[in-house]
């Protein structure tokens, strides 16, 4: 029955690959602060300021504060206070913060959430988008789907499709594009009016204030050894850091070795199976969240626990590969600092090497991330019920 669980997990997670390939397939690389060049993979870019102007033949995954995305990539998944999409993607992108910008072009469908969207750019078939204030312009192939409170429409907005947006919306635009839209109800929203009138818009080659903007300086080429090197460090510094708090305040670890001490392949199995799920599915369904407006608070609340969750996976991995060293290979009684310490510093070093590279880095994602949803969706025990004494004859 085990085996079978866990073989119903890997082919759910090899489904939903499935829908990605072929650029799911390719090898994951992780970044902070910026990128640039060629990369034939996977990439996650995450920091403060997070800026690439890449070209990825592959996912790029970037989160921040202000991220700015100015390369090309197949799939892009985009989230922070500031988002920016001022680059290609020949597929589809995801798009969700506060200020949201996107004037580059998306050759499929473009789903973007945020408080203010404002999209100048070029899509190929639909866009589907929520917020409170939508500014559109721009060329779309397919269908517009727009839920919000205020919606600009610009005098050079072009719709292949049909023009939809909820009735409790105020929109602002040509009468063309209104006279042919179509307005759903939505029974909770309060009576709103429809003016068709166009907005005034930016002049042409400038953004509205809500826009956020690629930073205008190049990138500075540094040194590759010394960066890889601070990289290391100052990652595995981060990550011990953060198995040690869990350890200092939590029984994280004692549970984790309670589960899996002495367990078959089909609960690691299960485990990376459900994260790899968790890896694909989170970031789509906060964006469906806030597009549809059922919840745009727990959708960020959703993105950030997936974020922290996803910097926090490879301790998990770590943690594993030090108690099997620290007790197999050195014969050493249980000691959690030493195996944290041991096993993260033997992930890391894992990683540096060009042929497992991609086998420890996906590993490593996928089973902290299933560790992590198998704690979050673990339901309370009940309380066991003492069994009565016998009556004596």
């Amino acid at each position: 029955m085990k085996y079978r669980r866990a073989l119903s997990c890997v082919l759910l997670a090899l489904l939903l690959v499935l829908t990605l390939a072929p650029a799911a397939f390719a090898e994951v690389e992780f970044g902070e602060d910026s990128i640039s060049g060629e990369h034939d993979a996977t990439v996650f870019l995450a920091g403060s300021d997070p800026t690439s102007t890449a070209k990825v033949k592959g996912i790029l995954f970037s989160a921040g504060n202000t991220v700015s995305v100015d390369g090309e990539s197949e799939y892009a998944f985009i989230a922070g206070m500031s988002a920016a999409l001022n680059g290609d993607v020949s597929r589809d992108a995801f798009v969700a913060g506060n200020n949201v910008g996107i004037s580059g072009n998306v050759a499929r469908d473009l789903y973007a959430a945020g408080n203010l969207v404002n999209i100048r750019g070029t899509v190929g078939r639909d866009i589907f988008v929520g917020g409170k204030t939508v500014s559109l312009g721009g060329e779309i192939g397919g269908n517009v789907y727009l839920s919000a409170d205020n919606i600009q429409l610009a005098d050079d907005l072009r719709i292949g499709g049909t023009l939809r947006f909820n009735e409790s919306a105020k929109v602002t635009g040509p009468k063309e594009l209104l006279d042919g839209a179509v307005i759903y109800t939505n029974d909770t929203a309060p009576e709103t009016e429809v003016q068709p009138e166009t907005v005034v818009q930016p002049e042409s080659g400038t953004q509205p204030e809500s826009a956020p903007s690629a930073p205008t300086e190049p990138v500075r080429e540094r040194n590759p050894v010394l960066s890889k090197l601070k990289s290391f460090l100052f990652t595995y510094i981060g990550l011990l850091l953060v198995a040690y708090f869990f350890l200092w305040l939590t029984p994280l670890w004692e549970n984790q070795d309670s589960k899996y001490a002495g367990a078959d392949f089909g609960k690691y199995a299960a485990t990376f199976g459900i994260g790899f799920a968790v890896l694909i599915v989170v970031p789509i369904a906060a964006i469906i969240l806030m597009i549809t407006g059922i919840g745009v608070r727990p959708a960020f609340v959703m993105l950030f626990v997936y974020i922290a969750a996803l910097v926090a996976a490879p301790v998990f991995l770590g943690f594993v590969l030090g108690s099997l060293l620290w007790r197999k290979a050195f014969k050493r009684p249980c000691n959690y600092w030493a195996e944290l310490a041991i096993g993260i510093l033997a992930a890391r070093v894992l990683v540096l090497l060009p042929f497992v590279s991609f086998a420890v880095r996906l590993v490593s994602t996928c089973f902290g991330l299933g560790s992590v949803a198998c704690m979050l969706g673990k339901g309370k025990k009940r309380a066991e019920v003492p069994a009565l004494p016998e009556e004596s004859v």
